[in-house]
This record gives C-alpha cells, sequence and structure tokens, in this order.
C-alpha cells in the first residue's frame, strides 16, 4: 500500500510540473470559454432545433404531401398535406432537430462558442433549418 502511494507521488511530481508549466492564462480562458459554449450549446440546442425542426418538418411535410397528391400550389392537397404529411413531418422534425441541436452544440461550442451555430439558431428566419441535412 505504501508503495503504491509512493509510485504515484512520485508519478504525480514528475508530470505535475510540465504540465503547469506549458499552461497560461490565455489557455485556461480559452479552454474555459470553449467548454462553456459547448455546454451552453448542449443546453439550449436541442429545444432551439426541436423548435425550428418542428416548423420545417411541418412545411417540407405538407409540401411533400400536396405534390404527391398531383398539385403542390392546390387549396385542397395543401390542407389534406398539412393535416396528414405536416403532422408526419412535423413529428420527424422535432426529434430530428432535437437531435441534431446536440450534435450543433458540440460541434460548434467547441470551436466558435456563442454563436448561432453553436444554439442552432443560424439562418436568416426559423425556417431557414434542415433538421434533416446530418453533415
Amino acid at each position: 500500500m505504501k508503495k503504491n502511494i509512493f509510485v504515484v507521488l512520485l508519478l504525480l511530481s514528475v508530470v505535475f510540473p510540465t504540465c503547469t508549466t506549458k499552461a497560461s492564462a490565455d489557455d485556461v480562458a480559452d479552454f474555459l470559454r470553449s467548454t462553456t459554449g459547448t455546454v451552453l450549446g448542449v443546453a439550449l440546442g436541442p429545444p432551439i432545433g426541436g423548435l425550428r425542426g418542428l416548423g420545417s418538418g411541418w412545411v417540407k411535410g405538407t409540401k411533400a404531401t400536396a405534390e404527391a397528391l398531383g398539385d403542390e400550389d392546390g387549396v385542397a392537397h395543401n390542407a389534406i398535406g398539412f393535416a396528414t404529411g405536416g403532422v408526419v413531418g412535423a413529428a420527424a422534425g422535432t426529434v430530428s432537430g432535437v437531435l441534431m441541436g446536440g450534435y450543433d452544440g458540440i460541434r460548434y461550442g467547441w470551436d466558435d462558442p456563442f454563436s448561432p451555430n453553436s444554439y442552432s439558431a443560424g439562418g436568416d428566419d426559423l425556417l431557414d433549418y434542415d433538421p434533416f441535412a446530418w453533415e
């Protein structure tokens, strides 16, 4: 037991000075900024991505159903698409948006913390979001 403690202390006395001399205040600040950006991106990205995915999925589902029924611009086709394909698209878009929101928080939160992309809020408007475009 005493031998194991001695080995750990010996290793720590060799490794610790090497680690602390290479760290600087700028590195620590960048690390904390990136870590905070990632944590906030993972916390806020899924709800924002879910909401944006809901709207985007509903519009895409409505359009796809109306097009499949024969007339993408028809009132009756869009009404049926809104009630059927829109609901399915909204459900799929919400699930995919929540997952993609967490992914965006990890992906953009580290390199570009506190940016709209790290919260799945990038783009020009609410529907300018594709929850199905995994890169």
